[in-house]
């Protein structure tokens, strides 16, 4: 029978591993004490039955009993069995406590029972966790000779490159100029109506500064 039983309780438990085989085990071997301990304890109860009510013993202590107390046959108290369980509780507590000791024998197999099957279940789930992690993608490797070939930028040349910005951001607005505004210092004034091949228009007085010129030679 237990063979059979421990059988049926481990392909239930579905240990893995020496641990958590020695916790299913353990498991076993509790819960097969535990319903033990309960047919003891029916067992105690049926043999003090037999003793204190049913057996000619038992009959002929009640009936003395109910005598010195005054109770007549006809009545009810006055059978075996009246309040069998009471008065077997009332006698064992009082002198040997047998069901006393039973009832803390079964609850101390109870508690190392749920123990027991709490640290099972408690190795299981850290053993899932551990499955659940290893069975993740793993990021890709990052791909070093790609990296490798990939042009390095020197120190020096980005210093060259922000200085040449800065150069180039201070002389635009010295080179700009404006038809609305007046044009920038050493740079001649772009209009647009001005042309090119147009001849220079003489200026005022111009003529008569020839001809003193050309008396004064003469």
């Amino acid at each position: 029978d237990y063979e059979l039983y421990r059988d049926n309780y481990l392909a239930e438990l579905l240990p893995v591993g020496m641990v958590e085989s020695m916790l299913a085990e353990r498991i076993v071997s509790l819960a097969w004490r535990l319903q033990r301990a309960e047919r003891i304890q029916n067992e105690v109860f049926d043999d003090m039955i037999e003793s204190e009510v049913t057996s000619p013993s038992a009959i002929r202590s009640r009936e003395n009993h109910c005598r010195c107390e005054g109770i007549q046959p006809d009545d009810p108290r006055f059978a075996s069995d009246h309040l069998a369980l009471g008065r077997i509780a009332t006698r064992d507590w009082g002198y040997c406590r047998t069901l006393d000791r039973l009832l803390l024998y079964e609850r101390r197999i109870e508690n190392s029972l749920y123990k027991t099957i709490n640290r099972l279940k408690q190795y299981q789930v850290i053993r899932q966790i551990k499955l659940d992690e290893t069975s993740k993608p793993s990021a890709p490797v990052k791909d070093e000779a790609a990296d490798r070939r990939k042009p390095a930028y020197k120190l020096s040349d980005l210093k060259k490159q922000s200085q040449f910005a800065a150069a180039h951001l201070t002389a635009k607005p010295l080179m700009k100029g404006d038809y609305n505004n007046n044009p920038a210092v050493g740079v001649e004034e772009n209009k647009p109506n001005q042309s090119q091949f147009d001849a220079p228009v003489p200026t005022e007085g111009a003529g008569n500064r020839v001809e003193l010129i050309s008396t004064a030679t003469g």
